[in-house]
């Protein structure tokens, strides 16, 4: 359909409208109860700007994107998230002309690419010199993949509007505020108390909350692509992007691209649900007691094999858990520190995990060489930054045995202790903190003795359960890593096998 088919009927529609209000207001005019009839309406639109006003102002009319940093989040993608949140910031104090420019996001995209790259791989020159085309290209179509799904969900009309529209709404609006003043200096001719009483109400109840709005909207899409944009600059630089559009849609996002992706899919889910737990520790803290209580009744229905003479794999599904636990016991190192074969061991067994618990005895104050092992992984994790070291859970064993020794009388509140073995308890729990906070995440109270097991359910597992969002976010940058490493041989042969096979058949046609 022909623009000027569809203007006329607009006009059309229009006209009947148009018709009425010119004739009511001839009518009001006619018996002099325009004054009186006008302030009612304006009361209706100064509310509504009002609300307008102070909704923007307060930024709850369109709630800006959240800028926390996803749990699949290293230090360096932390640190990144600042730097993208920091020029969101910087958008209220741009002109509204400046965020109606293209050109003015396409530079702040070089900008924000150089800054992140930057932030990356310090003293680079080139935002894009590190990236291959795939990557480049993979950022843009997420970008505008995200862009795209926004305008249409909040912008009605959004699908209909192209850039011309968007260049004659803005003459109009000048048009409109001409056509507006022209309008205040006619009234005043005929009423020039009443025009200035209602112009002046006009402009402090109505045109200043609706610039803010104007304003406000403008500066709500800017922060958007500046967040969408941002995420996935983060998301290339640090290599995650190398999986390719479809495959990082599949594991990050959850959205199997085709049906034929739905296996891989949810072999993927399958290795992020699953979550792996490395259960390490000094010998005699009660690691082996802590793995049979955290077992229970499904010991002998679980999964356990010998990995290594080192390490032993259990599986467990605990009840009202939404994952499926992998646990490696690991051989208990001595209080000199482990051998160099142990620490191997341990060391891989937690490079390959989600969670880590560091068994403690609650009597036992001699922990250097928990601090050594820790201080080794954190060295390992430090050398590979594009990897998340899994988050380290304390757990305090034998709290039975702090004094009074003889006594054992749960449930026990040692967050607010009120009796002396409560008191134990929380002094115990606050040495933990106090020789090896800067590495545990938390540490909980057990007691795993036959007969007196207590603090699985009850602190245990809850504290888990918290941190199983951290724990899928190490698994997935682990699992996006291997598949990139393991997909660059594969998607070379892949490219020359598809090559060969259009060279076969152009050679076989010009034969033929």
């Amino acid at each position: 359909m022909s623009h000027w088919r569809v203007v006329l009927l607009l006009l059309l529609a229009a006209a009947p409208l148009l018709f009425l209000a010119g004739l009511g207001s001839y009518f009001l005019w006619e018996r002099h109860w325009g004054f009186v009839a006008w302030w009612p309406m304006f009361a209706c639109w100064a509310a509504a700007y009002a609300l307008g006003w102070y909704w923007a102002r307060k930024r709850s009319l369109l709630r800006p994107p959240d800028f926390r940093p996803p749990s699949a989040s290293t230090e360096r993608d932390r640190l990144a998230w600042k730097l993208v949140e920091q020029r969101a910031q910087r958008a209220t104090e741009l002109p509204p002309d400046k965020l109606l420019e293209f050109p003015f996001y396409v530079s702040t995209a070089q900008e924000m690419a150089l800054e992140l790259a930057r932030s990356y791989h310090p003293g680079a020159s080139d935002p894009i010199g590190q990236l291959t085309l795939p990557e480049i290209l993979a950022v843009v179509e997420l970008a505008a993949h995200d862009l795209s799904e926004l305008v249409d969900q909040y912008l009605p009309g959004g699908h209909l509007l192209t850039m011309n529209h968007l260049r004659q709404a803005r003459r109009a609006a000048d048009w409109y505020q001409t056509a507006n003043k022209a309008y205040w200096l006619v009234a005043a001719l005929f009423s020039p108390l009443q025009t200035g009483l209602r112009y002046a109400a006009s402009q402090v109840g109505v045109s200043r909350p609706w610039q803010l709005l104007q304003q406000n909207l403008l500066v709500w899409f800017y922060t958007a692509y500046v967040h969408r944009l941002g995420a996935y600059l983060i998301e290339v630089n640090s290599g995650r992007l190398r999986v390719g559009v479809k495959r990082y849609r599949e594991l990050v996002q959850g959205q199997p691209a085709d049906g034929h992706s739905a296996t891989r899919n949810a072999e993927g889910e399958e290795r992020i649900q699953a979550v792996t737990i490395t259960i390490m520790g000094q010998v005699k803290t009660g690691k082996s007691s802590f793995v049979n209580a955290l077992l229970g009744e499904q010991q002998a229905q679980t999964d356990v094999l010998p990995m290594t003479a080192e390490i032993t794999r259990y599986q467990l599904q605990p009840a009202g858990i939404p994952a499926k636990f992998i646990l490696l016991d690991t051989v208990g190192y001595g209080h000199s520190g482990p051998k160099e074969d142990q620490l191997r061991a341990t060391r891989e067994a937690a490079q390959q995990s989600d969670l880590v618990c560091l068994v403690l005895h609650a009597r036992n104050p001699a922990r250097q060489a928990d601090v050594e092992v820790l201080e080794a992984l954190q060295t390992w994790f430090r050398s590979r930054p594009d990897l998340k070291m899994p988050p380290i859970l304390g757990v305090l064993t034998h709290i039975d045995l702090l004094s009074p020794a003889m006594e054992w009388a749960p449930p026990y509140n040692w967050q607010q202790p009120g009796r002396p073995k409560e008191g134990q308890i929380q002094e115990a729990q606050e040495a933990v903190r106090e020789q090896m906070g800067q590495y545990l995440v938390g540490c909980v109270p057990v007691c795993t003795a036959p007969g007196k097991v207590y603090g699985i359910e009850e602190w245990f597992l809850p504290t888990v359960l918290e941190l199983l969002g951290d724990a899928h976010g190490v698994a997935l940058l682990r699992c996006l890593r291997s598949e990139a490493d393991a997909g660059k041989v594969r998607r070379i042969l892949q490219q020359l096998l598809t090559a060969g096979r259009h060279l076969g058949g152009q050679l076989w046609q010009a034969v033929r």
